[in-house]
């Protein structure tokens, strides 16, 4: 399925603005042991949800996405949040410029290869990247809508050392009921 059509498939009732802050805060735990300071930048951050969260967890945030509607709205609920229409497969940041990236399922809907190219650019060295990507979508009658191999995300990624790996599925219930098998990594220049 093309990335539009799988976007438009969920896109009714926005559902991912429902799901809960879980994996930022995973990641915001993660980043406190590591002792990180720096900016984090979220990538496809939609209407900001979880630059906020990070906002108010003491990070240096910032949230970026390609749609300005989505950017409007982000500035209009989180007024004391960073934001910036971009596009993560150009990046408008120096190189080795950023701490760590926050990525969940983005990936499927962008170049792959040339979003994560640009992460890894612009990454500071030991930076870090928490990559939340789906391996396959099922809706409710077993149809895959959306499948990558998981050797695939592998190789995107070969550049990046892994620290941290979990694969899990997720059952969404809004618009419709559908499974997500996903794999997510934090990772490291």
């Amino acid at each position: 399925m093309q990335e539009q059509q799988l976007f438009d498939k969920y896109l009714e009732g926005r559902h991912w603005e429902q799901h809960p802050t879980t994996y930022a805060e995973s990641y915001a735990q993660f980043l406190k042991e590591q002792s990180f300071f720096g900016l984090l930048v979220d990538i496809g951050c939609g209407s900001g949800r979880d630059v906020a969260f990070f906002h108010q967890a003491g990070q240096d945030s910032m949230g970026i996405d390609y749609s300005l509607p989505e950017i409007s709205k982000a500035k209009t609920a989180h007024p004391s949040c960073n934001f910036l229409v971009a596009n993560c497969e150009e990046i408008p940041f120096r190189d080795r410029s950023v701490g760590a990236y926050f990525m969940i399922n983005v990936i499927h809907y962008v170049n792959p290869r040339r979003a994560l190219d640009e992460l890894h650019r612009t990454l500071q060295d030991d930076g870090y990247l928490f990559l939340h990507c789906n391996l396959d979508i099922t809706d409710k009658d077993g149809n895959n809508d959306y499948h990558r191999e998981e050797e695939g995300v592998y190789s995107l990624t070969s550049n990046f050392r892994i620290l941290k790996k979990r694969k899990f599925q997720r059952v969404d219930t809004t618009p419709t009921v559908h499974t997500h098998t996903i794999l997510e990594l934090i990772l490291q220049k």
